[in-house]
C-alpha cells in the first residue's frame, strides 16, 4: 500500500516537471519572437535623373511575416542638410526622389525593415549627380501706377521655373538695380508689388523687374515700363515729429512706438518712416499712432522717426528713443 503511494507521488511529481519545461521552453519561444530580417533588395538601378529628381527601381525582398517596408537612403556627399531617409510600401519597387540639390552629387542605397524592426543588408549604393539648373524662370510682367509726386507702384503676377523654389525678384530703374528706400536686395518671399518712393516729382523712369530662381544663377527681366510721377513745386518738408515714446513691449524685439504728428505747408497726408539702428524699417507707418516694429530682441536698439510729404520732402529725424530690450 505504502509502494503504491510512493509511486503514485512520483509520477506527479514528473508530470509536473514535465510541465514546467514545457512552459519555459514555450514562454522562450515566445519573449523571442520574430528575429529574422527580410532578404536584401537587389539591383539598385537609377532609372532617370533631372535637377531636383532621382527615380529607382529594384529586386525586391522577401520576409517571412510577410509584412515589411523599403528605406531608401539620400545622401549628398556635399551638403548634409539635403541628407533623407523615403519610407516606401513593399508592394513598390520603384520610387523617384523629389526636392534635390541640383548640381550635386549622391549616393543611394534601399534596404528592408519588417515590422519587428528587423532590418535587411543594404542593396547595392547608387551615385549619381544632379544636372545644374540651367533654366530661367517665367518672365514678369510689370504693371506700374503713379501715385503722387514722389511715389510709384510697381506689381507683377508670380513667376514659374522648373525647380519647386522660385522666386525672389529685384527692381531695375532706367536699366540699372534700384535699391532707393527699400531695405532689402531681393524682395522677401511672396512679395509682388513694390511702392516706389521718393522720386523727384515730373520725371519720367522706367523700371523693369528681375526674377531669380531658387539657385540665384538664372533670372529673366521683364519688358520696362515707363511712367512720369506728377509735378510739385513743393521743396518745404514737414516739420520733424517729436514726442517719440514707447506704447507697448511685446517681448522678443517687437514694439509699438508713437509719436507726436508732424506737419506740412501743403500736405494734410504724411508718411513716416522709422528706423531702427539706422536701419529703415520694413515696417512704415501712415500715421503716429501705435507703430508697430521690429528690433533687436537682446540689448541696446536707438529708434527714429522721418516725416515725409507727397511731394517726397523729408523731415530731420526726430530725436531718438533708446530702449534696452530683453530676450523672448
Amino acid at each position: 500500500m505504502t509502494m503504491r503511494r510512493f509511486s503514485l507521488v512520483v509520477g506527479c511529481a514528473a508530470l509536473a516537471l514535465v510541465a514546467v519545461l514545457l512552459f519555459d521552453v514555450s514562454a522562450s519561444s515566445a519573449g523571442k519572437g520574430d528575429r529574422s530580417a527580410p532578404t536584401a533588395p537587389t539591383n539598385l538601378t537609377l532609372t532617370a535623373i533631372s535637377e531636383t529628381t532621382a527615380s529607382f527601381s529594384w529586386g525586391g525582398s522577401t520576409d517571412n511575416s510577410g509584412k515589411f517596408s523599403y528605406r531608401l537612403r539620400i545622401t549628398n556627399l556635399q551638403n548634409s542638410a539635403y541628407n533623407s531617409l523615403a519610407t516606401i510600401a513593399q508592394t513598390q519597387t520603384t520610387y523617384t526622389v523629389n526636392y534635390l540639390a541640383p548640381n550635386s552629387p549622391y549616393s543611394f542605397s534601399v534596404y528592408a525593415i519588417d515590422g519587428n524592426g528587423n532590418r535587411s543588408a543594404d542593396s547595392n549604393v547608387v551615385s549619381a549627380s544632379t544636372p545644374a539648373d540651367t533654366t530661367p524662370p517665367s518672365t514678369p510682367v510689370v504693371q506700374a501706377s503713379v501715385l503722387g509726386p514722389s511715389q510709384v507702384q510697381l506689381t507683377w503676377a508670380s513667376s514659374t521655373d522648373n525647380i519647386n523654389y522660385c522666386c525672389t525678384y529685384s527692381i531695375n530703374m532706367n536699366g540699372n538695380p534700384f535699391t532707393g528706400n527699400f531695405y532689402w536686395l531681393t524682395t522677401p518671399p511672396g512679395t509682388l508689388s513694390v511702392l516706389v518712393r521718393h522720386l523727384a516729382p515730373g520725371t519720367t523712369d522706367t523700371f523693369s523687374v528681375t526674377a531669380r530662381d531658387g539657385t540665384g544663377n538664372n533670372v529673366a527681366t521683364s519688358a520696362g515700363v515707363t511712367v512720369t510721377t506728377e509735378p510739385s513745386s513743393d521743396t518745404i518738408p514737414p516739420t520733424v515729429p517729436t514726442n517719440l515714446r514707447l506704447m507697448r513691449d511685446y517681448g522678443c524685439g517687437e514694439v509699438d512706438l508713437a509719436w507726436t504728428d508732424s506737419s506740412d505747408n501743403k500736405d494734410d497726408v504724411i508718411e513716416y518712416e522709422i528706423y531702427v539702428n539706422g536701419v529703415l524699417s520694413p515696417l512704415r507707418a501712415g500715421t503716429a499712432d501705435y507703430a508697430f516694429v521690429y528690433a533687436n530682441a537682446m540689448g541696446n536698439n536707438t529708434f527714429t522717426v522721418k516725416a515725409v510729404d507727397r511731394s517726397g520732402n523729408t523731415s530731420q529725424a526726430s530725436s531718438p528713443l533708446k530702449l534696452l530690450l530683453w530676450p523672448c
